[in-house]
């Protein structure tokens, strides 16, 4: 269908430009460094050098607008779940634009550097929840879209060295930003187009789904409101495993270059040597999004705890690889990095999807992004221990260790019976009643067990009748 299409070229190209764009620090720190951004922190000014002083301003800037992605996830989810799309869009899209402007116009007024940044961060945020509802639309594609969505946040890290690239040829920074606020300018209303034409399908779907307050199927965790789903031992599972895992993978990030550096000083390795390997740990990174494949397959194939199971596995690998003092070895751990990222923030999204549904998804994936990101502040304390103690293993051994217990976690889920769930139906034969019928069968997903399993016709055949002549678009 032509308005599928539409809203998922939209979602894909948006999600690329803007959710995780802030997070391609290093290139901007670098731009920032050679404009002298907040140089009147520095009692001596040496174009090129700049000081502690200034790197600490730059960096608290960057802190700010990357903590602020945390604590606005459960508000970000909350907004798509209830404005829906449309509206979100249209709230991101302010962000976005304000956010690049205030960058722009920050090298004439520095005080605008910090809260355009953290505009930009924000409006990335919901950017990215806005994409997790496509999938809704197209179950077919629900797992690859999932996937794709999870993986261009951190494909979207390299914009900002793409922009460095043409910083490098001559063009200007104010030029590069205005520049991205014109391209905000152009996405953001195409995205929101694209939802208007959308929404009306997404609200029988979320109708069908139940939950809250709405009429709709009273078996399964979708059906269930909020506060109900987050009772359940599935929410637990799931937010143990964000807790314990998000963290994880922010730590790697901001900790390989110092572990790297212990590894090549026990080894000998050149300096030079290093500053290659950790220009490729940070090109490879990005490229988790080719991981994609892989991700869909294991899902239909294995199913969704199976390919928990297996995330869980990927990311203990890639912990024991950086044990080894070996550095040409840590770029095999950073493409078992890369691959385990990919896999953990579409499982993640896959799971809460899958058995939380649309009504809810995105408050679901807000609590847990929350959570994760007020655990991520008691790193900065192991992190020190671990500079001061002159060694990370201790630490990577403990982040491995407190893994362990997440696959037998999920195998208890897997064994205990989803909650105030009925049996399965065996799903409607093709054109057994009629093409509205057809596509209803696959709109909503099983509430459990993994799979993306077809279902909860009879519920969307009486949605459908509520809505008298009203049909259901085809797909």
């Amino acid at each position: 269908m032509g308005s599928h299409a539409f809203v998922v070229a939209m979602s894909l190209t948006t999600v690329f430009l803007f959710s995780g764009a802030v997070f391609g620090w290093g290139a901007m720190l670098s731009m920032l460094e050679s404009e002298n951004f907040f140089s009147d922190q520095c009692q001596t000014v040496v174009p090129g050098e700049p000081c502690d002083a200034q790197i600490a301003a730059l960096n608290n800037a960057f802190t700010i607008a990357s903590t602020a992605v945390s604590l606005v996830a459960f508000g970000a989810g909350w907004l798509v779940d209830n404005a829906g799309p449309t509206k979100s869009v249209i709230v991101a899209g302010v962000l976005n634009l304000v956010g690049f402007i205030g960058v722009a116009m920050s090298k004439q007024n520095e005080s605008l550097f910090t809260p355009a940044l953290t505009a930009a961060a924000v409006g990335g945020s919901l950017t990215m929840f806005i994409g997790y509802q496509v999938p809704f639309l197209i179950p077919s594609k629900f797992a690859q879209l999932i996937a794709i969505n999870s993986c261009l946040f951190d494909a979207g890290t390299l914009n900002f060295p793409i922009l460095k690239v043409f910083y490098g040829m001559g063009v200007t920074f104010e030029t590069l930003f205005w520049l991205y606020a014109v391209v905000a300018v152009i996405c953001f209303p195409l995205f929101a187009l694209a939802w208007s034409q959308n929404e009306p399908e997404m609200k029988q779907i979320m109708a069908a789904s139940g939950g809250d307050d709405d009429a709709g199927p009273t078996d399964g965790l979708q059906s269930k409101s909020l506060m109900e789903q987050i009772k359940t031992f599935e929410f637990l599972c799931v937010f143990i495993y964000s807790v314990v895992q998000v963290p994880r993978s922010n730590l790697y990030m901001g900790t390989v270059p110092l572990v790297n550096g212990k590894i090549a000083e026990a080894q000998g390795a050149s300096e030079s040597w290093l500053d290659t390997v950790d220009v490729l740990t940070e090109f490879i990174i990005p490229f988790g999004f080719l991981a994609v494949p892989p991700i869909e397959a294991s899902i239909h194939k294995m199913g969704i705890i199976s390919t928990v199971q297996i995330t869980t596995v990927i990311g203990i690998i890639y912990n024991a690889i950086q044990l080894v003092p070996n550095l040409e070895f840590q770029l095999v751990g950073t493409v078992v990095f890369a691959i385990w990222r990919a896999f953990l923030f579409s499982i993640i999204s896959a799971y809460n999807g899958d058995t939380f549904g649309v009504k809810t998804m995105g408050r679901i994936m807000g609590i847990g992004f929350f959570a994760s990101g007020v655990a991520n502040i008691f790193l900065g304390p192991v992190v020190t221990a671990s500079v001061d103690y002159g060694s990370f293993d201790p630490m990577l051994i403990g982040f491995l260790v407190i893994c362990l217990p997440l696959i037998p976690l999920f195998m208890c889920l897997k064994k205990t019976p989803p909650a105030d769930s009925a049996p399965a139906r065996e799903p409607l034969a093709s054109g057994s009643r009629g093409p509205n019928m057809q596509r209803a069968r696959s709109l909503v997903l099983a509430s459990r067990g993994g799979s993306l399993a077809l279902g909860r016709a009879e519920a969307l055949e009486k949605a459908t009748e509520q809505n008298g002549s009203q049909e259901l678009r085809m797909a």
